[in-house]
């Protein structure tokens, strides 16, 4: 695997790289089961709505329920897709062996995100990817 300067990296660089693509695989993984279950989310609430249409059943409390349900789901679903745009990023970034784009990709914010909205397996990883990120070399100009 050749970096984006030409150069094969050194066999320690060659190893971080190895783990940390291996990190954000299962992140990105976990990251796109949570995009899954949220869909499935939104459906359960429509279904569930349909329900309630179907048998007549009108109540205020339960309506506005399913409809808080159904907004924070469309949130999360939102944010993970971005999360897993950006984590698809990173991990091609690691197998191209371009590590500049992946410390310009590293973010401890964006890990939180994901920690956040796309489960605590990606949000964990991702931390844990953080710092072997930073402790690449910088790629020389």
């Amino acid at each position: 695997m050749a970096s984006a300067s030409g150069q094969a990296p050194s066999p320690e660089v060659e190893r971080s790289l190895g783990s940390i693509s291996t990190m954000v695989l299962v992140a990105l993984i976990f990251a796109i089961l949570a995009l899954i279950g949220e869909i499935v989310v939104l459906g359960l609430v429509g279904f569930a709505g349909a329900v309630m249409s179907e048998q007549g059943i009108v109540s205020p409390v339960a309506s506005a329920e399913l409809g808080v349900i159904g907004f924070l789901s469309v949130v999360f679903l939102i944010i993970d897709a971005v999360v897993i745009s950006r984590t698809w990023k990173m991990y091609s970034a690691v197998k191209n062996g371009d590590i500049a784009t992946l410390k310009s990709l590293n973010s401890i914010g964006w890990a939180i995100v994901a920690l956040i909205f796309s489960g605590v397996i990606p949000g964990v990883l991702l931390l844990i990817a953080h710092g072997r990120i930073e402790d690449l070399p910088s790629p020389q100009a």
